[in-house]
């Protein structure tokens, strides 16, 4: 399953490189690594899209979350996207999920009515947008009660690389960042139940590669590695009252 989906990816990105002289952006998430990892992360939250029909992908970008889903669960699931980029920019992507895509143009308010969607896919999203608070309403209010929000390459606040990149000087550091603990209570905040939560790494979360680190990840747990890595992800669910 993880080599057919990254086939997948891989067959768009060098579609989409065949036509298009650069991209930074879609070149460094097309690289092994990345890619690896853009599946592992759908692989953690997968089983959480089962049944469910309606599905935004909430600043997709080039959408390859839409695009793995589509490749999953075929034409069974309706497929919609959001971002800030041009409609035309990431065409190939787009056709392939069978999105339906809308160009966003207000900080936070989503052109959708309420309660549309069973689940919305946020990844590398939130970190990003002026107001976080604001967005992760907005999403409650275009989910169904009982809505899963998946929300996976949120900065987290004791990332070793994201310190490295501050005292280096480099200027692609994150500026938000986020501890778990703060994390879940702007999930609370927001009307969202954390279900899942935790460290974006395969000594914690994501899907192990490999027998043997499958077989000593409950030792791995018991050290502080896992708390230091790049990211946070989680599931939660939309609930109306307490």
């Amino acid at each position: 399953m993880q080599k057919s989906l990254e086939m997948v990816l891989q067959g768009l990105y060098k579609q989409y490189f065949d036509q298009v002289r650069d991209d930074p952006y879609v070149r460094m998430h097309s690289g092994r690594a990345f890619l690896s990892g853009t599946v592992r992360l759908f692989r953690f939250y997968e089983p959480c899209l089962a049944g469910r029909t309606s599905i935004l992908d909430w600043g997709c970008h080039h959408a390859p979350d839409a695009c793995l889903i589509r490749a999953r669960f075929g034409q069974a699931v309706a497929l919609h996207g959001c971002d800030i980029v041009d409609p035309h920019q990431y065409e190939d992507f787009f056709r392939y999920a069978g999105l339906e895509y809308r160009q966003l143009a207000h900080p936070f308010q989503l052109p959708y009515p309420d309660a549309q969607f069973d689940a919305v896919i946020a990844s590398g999203v939130l970190e990003h947008v002026p107001m976080d608070y604001e967005s992760l309403k907005e999403l409650h209010r275009v989910l169904k009660p009982g809505g899963r929000l998946m929300v996976g390459y949120l900065p987290n606040a004791r990332s070793v690389e994201e310190w490295w990149m501050r005292v280096s000087g480099r200027n692609d550091f994150h500026h938000n960042l986020y501890s778990k603990s703060d994390f879940r209570r702007l999930l609370l905040r927001s009307g969202f139940l954390p279900l899942v939560m935790g460290f974006q790494t395969q000594i914690d979360l994501l899907p192990a590669d490999g027998a043997w680190l499958a077989a000593v990840r409950p030792l791995l747990r018991l050290t502080p590695l896992r708390h230091l890595t790049s990211c946070l992800c989680a599931v939660a669910e939309k609930i109306l009252y307490f």
